[in-house]
């Protein structure tokens, strides 16, 4: 028996082991549809497996054991299985080679037929079940398998008493056979493959999906061993057993395939060598990693040398001169080699050899550097380590604590000096200057140095310091030490970019007075709590921003800022200007609202509890997990806390409220307590028949969905030749079962739609992030597969084909094909919507590009994106804009217009008209005194959007805003700027200048004109007034309606004026009047509510005024609604309700002595039949009268007394002599006045309620 050497690799080890006690099984299998062929020789069972009868020497008797159990002994080659006549199949298990093929028979060969395989096996019959364990006889199984299979199966015990199984049909077809048979009749066995460790991690393959993939193909289960952490990683040459489980068949398939994925991956190494010290590095890949690329060339391998991180390694202690001593890094950045075995222990060697001369050679050498002008030496504000290195042939280490200052520099005794003079000149050429923040604030309430701090915190969360740094080329130091902020520093190449960063902050400070600031003291256990779920809300309800210690900082107090509404938006700029009086005012209201709402949420929370839990280590994962549930924010109460959760050992720790951690300790408690009982029944198994064709859709892609089930139901599930395995506790193994059975009768459903879409079209359907087909995938319950192009090779791909050697091929899927699959109403549902939206994009695919220079787009996109809007909604097209604020104004960017044919049409006419206004556009000013200014822009600016629409502008105010801009009133400078098309522009300012020019040479002239003339030169709504100014060309200034002035101002042209106050004093002169004394009794009876007045005006043209006397007041009734009692609902019965009213009359006697006088002014003429009718109303005002109120109890009904256009009212006056007066607003309970003699009144009551009656009756019968 061989020896194995300690030297020797894994391929070497595992090649000895499979050739002890190695049996070759050779059998022929003859094509009975063939003559027989005839051999000299002939072959018996014995002869032939030497294993089943013969000792290794060829004498009978028992046979040498093998070194693991042999599951099945050969499949036996035939021409059509193997073209070179070598068996298909491995034969034993672990301890045996793959069985190989004897010396060709003499004779006639063999005949391929197509379609007639021919697929044998040997089974030991230790491997085979006991009779009385079967359920039928052998003989009766093989009859049920050949009336459903194609392939004919035939079953013979041999003489040793193992059996012999033979399938002929169809490739696909006999080994199918064999499978169902040896699936029946065969026994459970463990086998143990030895495999190199190196691997491993190939036979899991990416994501599991390797081991997975063979578990599927071969049928049998694989488990691997675990990882011990305590090996190494890089010895790849142990040997570990890989347990495979499983019948004859499906476990010889399955150990081939492990075999091959050993034998192609042991041939090449990976190694990590951690025993060089991390600061050698940079000398083994030499200077631009040219001593690297020599080595990699020489020995033909792949070395990664990790970068060099100054930060990140212990000083080695020895003085100054002295070689020190570099200890290997206890990082996980090691050197790594890759390639074959034999390079890589040569390259490992000679890199082993070269840090060892480093460690020789090597000396340091300490300077002193300002902690601050560290960063200046390497890194971002510095220069790259590797061009370090290269111009001195020096590593640099900096200290990572901030109290030090001293720096490493690391070389060959001649090149020490070099590298410390370059570390000094990268630290020290910077120009630095120091700014004390609180200059100006030094009477801040809690102190300067609190200002500092919470400032500095303030504006890094917020990363204005950051852009400060990007912005002026400067580093910004905002040191805080024992929760106080020092002054900063910058430090910078160039004087002048301090300057201007310094300037910068001093603004943004000014901005920022302490008033802008406020703190909060609260329990760190808070923080995490404020920085999701009341930051924002604070940030939106009072406009205040929080700025929440991070970890490392928990003992400082919550920062509150007042930013305003605007510290929502993603645009937010850091303010740079002093506030205003009514802005500090709003700060403090804000800041005050605010923390008294952190606070009083804080104090409404319960006390802060801690609490402990023991439990093993090998339930933390499930009860993380489950915790994570539980504290899910969709399923914990608004406002709650979520608790927090530490681990350390087997303890598990809890910090909460008290309620929330008592419940969530509770459910914790009984989770692990039902998982220590799980346990108990961790070797339950159950199993039950799974269709072959859902499989796949169990198993989910690489694994994913089943997965998902043995995360969701606790359970082992494995799936194989139509059956579902559960292993894991009774009641979990339960609810898994019913879900997968639920889930097979869903899939039996399942219908598969293959769409023709052209791939052009595939990205849009797919949508943003696969958005788009996930709604429809969640909405119709499919999937929907859309082609994708061949991935490149990976490294674990051969051992994935060798799982997959028993594998269907499948058909390739097309690039203008998409795939739907699922329930068939959900497929169908899916396949329409996916047409319809294919339909949509096809026809609006339509696409066009329109150059535009960058200055134009403002004027495109409008103010907030108006004019854009508009122009999207008005042409339906699709309009991207380029958003990149960068581009020069002068440079041409692309607008992207998509939509229908006519959308992208119209779209691309109005954005080039647009263009070619824009092109056309001018900017000129024009100097035009400010007292002109006013008249320019006029009332509402209505002059000015005259002048632009008569010169060919816009009528768009919006539009119009951009032609014409006055300076403001406190600005310099009289320049008025026209912008627009030229031919527009110049119109503009001819007009303007005429405008003034005409203005310049005006009179104005005031003349006087009664004040009750006033309102008649005004007209309804400024219409006379704009007559008379239109017609003769002039201005006209009319007093205010109750100034007592008389004067009247016109202003124009002197011929224009002098028109215009010749036709106003002949229109409007004071006409003659005559006044008539009236008793002040009579007065309310003749003047009716006004109604006498402006019969007066309208059929005489005389006007009535009272020469300043007050007009003697109305008489009231004590109460109208006194007779008759209640009013009736008005819900009663409808002819009750028409009869139904309140009558209250009254006699008109006026106690009001002595006389008003009535000043009648007009037209003599008219002034004398104005006395007539005045004489006659006041001789019917002296007859005896009275006044009758009427009520009607449904105000509905105050129709029918008017009647339409108030014929029937003006009919029950003519009838009764009575003046009647229907209130306008009858639901607020008023009456209708009738004032007349009391049987006058009383008639027109009548007449009033049989109206009423009638249009009632009316009403009903419709």
């Amino acid at each position: 028996m061989a020896t194995t050497s300690e030297s020797s690799s894994a391929a070497e080890r595992l090649l000895q082991q499979h050739t002890q006690d190695h049996h070759v099984t050779v059998e022929d299998a003859p094509d009975e549809d063939l003559a027989p062929k005839k051999s000299s020789t002939p072959v018996n069972y014995e002869d032939a497996f030497p294993s089943l009868g013969a000792n290794g020497n060829g004498q009978k008797g028992k046979a040498k054991e093998p070194a693991g159990p042999s599951i099945w002994m050969a499949k036996v080659p035939t021409a059509a299985n193997t073209p070179n006549g070598t068996s298909r199949a491995s034969t034993p298990a672990s301890g045996t080679g793959p069985a190989v093929a004897g010396p060709p028979a003499s004779g006639p060969k063999n005949v391929n037929i197509p379609g007639r395989h021919v697929e044998s096996v040997v089974i030991e019959s230790q491997y085979i079940m006991p009779r009385n364990q079967l359920k039928r006889p052998i003989p009766d199984l093989v009859k049920d398998i050949n009336r459903k299979s194609r392939a004919v199966l035939s079953a013979t015990f041999l003489s040793s008493g193992h059996l012999k199984v033979e399938a002929v049909g169809p490739q696909d077809k006999a080994q199918q056979a064999i499978r169902e048979l040896v699936n029946v009749i065969g026994t459970k066995s463990t086998v143990k493959v030895p495999i190199p460790r190196s691997a491993r991690a190939h036979l899991i393959g990416k994501g599991g999906a390797t081991i997975k993939s063979i578990q599927e193909k071969s049928g049998a289960r694989i488990q691997l061993p675990k990882t011990d952490d305590n090996q190494a990683d890089d010895d790849e040459d142990a040997l570990v057993d890989v347990i495979v489980e499983g019948n004859a068949v499906t476990a010889a398939v399955a150990r081939d395939a492990i075999r091959k994925i050993a034998g192609d991956h042991s041939a090449s190494a990976n190694l990590k060598l951690k025993s060089i010290p991390a600061e050698i590095y940079p000398f083994i890949a030499g200077p631009n990693n040219s001593s690297l690329s020599a080595l990699e060339a020489e020995h033909g391998v792949q070395v990664r040398v990790p970068s060099h991180e100054p930060w990140a390694h212990p000083f080695p202690q020895a003085l100054n001169g002295e070689r020190p001593f570099f200890a290997p890094t206890n990082s996980d950045n090691f050197i790594s080699l890759a390639g074959e075995r034999a390079a890589v222990t040569a390259a490992r060697a000679a890199i082993e050899k070269r840090a060892q001369e480093l460690q020789n050679q090597l000396l340091w050498e300490q300077n002193t550097v300002p902690f601050d002008r560290h960063q200046f030496v390497i890194g971002e504000r510095g220069i790259p380590t590797e061009e370090f290195f290269a111009e001195t042939n020096c590593v640099i280490l900096f200290p990572s604590d901030p109290t030090v200052d001293l720096v490493t520099v690391i070389g060959l005794k001649d090149d020490l000096a070099r590298g410390s003079e370059k570390a000094a000149e990268l630290a020290m050429n910077l120009n630095t200057s120091s700014y004390d923040v609180s200059r100006d604030h030094k009477h801040a309430q809690g102190g300067a140095p609190v200002y500092m701090r919470d400032i500095a915190r303030y504006l890094r969360q917020r990363k204005e310091i950051e852009r400060l740094e990007k912005l002026h080329q400067v580093h910004i130091s905002t040191p805080i030490t024992d929760a106080m902020g020092l002054p900063w520093g910058l430090f910078g190449r160039e004087g002048k970019n301090i300057l201007k960063a310094q300037k910068e902050v001093k603004s943004i400070v000014g901005g920022h007075p302490p008033s802008r600031f406020a703190t909060v003291s609260v329990d760190p256990f808070f923080h995490a709590y404020l920085r999701t779920d009341i930051k924002p809300q604070v940030q939106s309800d009072y406009g205040v921003h929080i700025v929440v210690p991070e970890a490392a900082e928990s003992q400082l107090p919550v920062v509150l800022v007042f930013e305003g509404q605007s510290g929502a938006e993603d645009t937010y700029q850091i303010p740079q200007a002093a506030p205003t009086a009514q802005e500090l005012s709003a700060f403090k209201q804000g800041l005050a609202d605010a923390r008294k709402h952190i606070l009083d949420l804080i104090s409404k929370q319960e006390e802060i509890k801690v609490k402990t839990l023991e439990v093993p280590t090998k339930f933390h994962e499930k009860l993380r997990k489950f915790i994570k549930k539980e504290q899910d924010a969709t399923t914990r109460k608004a406002g709650e806390i979520p608790v927090r959760v530490s681990v350390r050992g087997t303890t598990i720790t809890m910090r909460g409220t008290a309620s929330a951690v008592e419940s969530l300790a509770e459910k914790a408690e009984a989770f692990v307590a039902q998982e220590k009982e799980d346990e108990k029944e961790r070797g339950f198994t159950m199993k039950f028949d799974f269709p072959q064709k859902h499989a796949n859709h169990l198993i989910g892609k690489s694994g994913s969905h089943i997965n998902e089930l043995r995360e969701k139901f606790d359970v082992d599930i494995q799936v194989q030749n139509g059956e579902v395995e559960l292993k894991g506790p009774k009641a979990k193994a339960e609810r898994a079962k019913a879900h997968i059975l639920s889930l097979a009768k869903t899939w039996a459903d399942e219908t598969t739609h293959t769409l023709k879409i052209e791939p052009k079209y595939h990205r849009e359907l797919i949508g943003a992030s696969g958005a788009q087909i996930t709604r429809l995938q969640d909405r119709y319950k499919v999937h929907i597969n859309f082609p994708r192009s061949a991935r490149p090779a990976k490294d674990d791909e051969p051992a994935a084909d060798a799982a997959s050697e028993v594998a269907k091929p499948q058909r390739q899927q097309g690039p203008d094909e998409v795939v739907i699959r699922g329930p068939k109403k959900g497929a169908d549902e899916a396949r329409d919507e996916i047409f319809s939206l294919y339909s949509y994009l096809k026809e609006h695919s339509n696409a066009a590009v329109v150059s535009v220079q960058q200055k134009q787009l403002p004027s495109l996109i409008g103010a907030g994106g108006s004019a854009m809007d508009e122009l999207r909604q008005k042409t339906g097209a699709k309009i991207d804009i380029p958003n990149d604020r960068n581009t020069p104004a002068d440079a041409l960017v692309e607008i992207q217009i998509k939509g229908t044919k006519a959308q992208v049409a119209e779209a691309k006419k109005l954005i080039e008209e647009k263009k070619a206004v824009f092109d056309d556009t001018i900017t000129t000013t024009v100097d035009i005194d400010k007292k002109w200014h006013k008249i320019l822009i006029g009332p509402g600016g209505s002059t000015l959007r005259d002048i632009i629409t008569k010169a060919g502008g816009p009528d768009d105010r919006r539009l119009q805003n951009r032609y014409i801009q006055f300076p403001k009133q406190d600005a310099d400078g009289n320049a008025i700027k026209v912008e627009g098309r030229k031919d527009v522009v110049d119109k503009i300012i001819a007009t303007i200048e005429s405008m003034v020019s005409e203005r310049a040479s005006q009179v104005s002239e005031t003349i006087d004109v009664p004040i009750e003339k006033h309102r008649s030169m005004i007209g309804r709504g400024g219409d006379a007034k704009r007559k008379l100014e239109s017609e003769f060309s002039v201005s006209i200034d009319i007093p205010r309606q109750g100034s007592g002035q008389t004067g009247v101002k016109i202003t124009g042209k002197p011929d224009d004026v002098s028109k215009a106050k010749e036709h106003i004093l002949s229109s409007f002169k004071e006409e003659p009047s005559e006044t008539v004394q009236v008793p002040r009794k009579y007065h309310s009876a003749i003047a009716n509510n006004g109604q006498f007045f402006r019969r007066l005006r309208n059929d005489f043209k005389v006007t009535v005024d009272h020469a300043g006397h007050s007009t003697p007041g109305k008489s009231k009734p004590a109460s109208s609604r006194v007779s008759n009692g209640a009013t009736p609902l008005i819900t009663d019965d409808p002819e009750e309700v028409a009869d139904a009213h309140s009558w209250n009359i009254v006699d008109n006697a006026s106690t009001e002595e002595g006389d008003i006088p009535w000043v009648l002014k007009g037209a003599a003429e008219n002034v004398e039949r104005a006395k007539e009718a005045i004489s006659k109303a006041l001789e019917q005002a002296q007859k005896p009268s009275a006044t009758g109120y009427l009520i009607l109890a449904d105000p509905s009904t105050y129709r029918y007394v008017i009647g339409q256009g108030g014929s029937k009212v003006n009919a029950i006056r003519k009838q009764s002599g009575c003046q009647i007066q229907v209130p306008k607003d009858q639901a607020s309970d008023e009456a209708i006045e009738i004032v007349g003699t009391r049987e006058g009144c009383e008639k027109a009551k009548d007449l009033i309620l049989e109206a009423v009656r009638e249009g009632v009756a009316s009403r009903n019968r419709d």
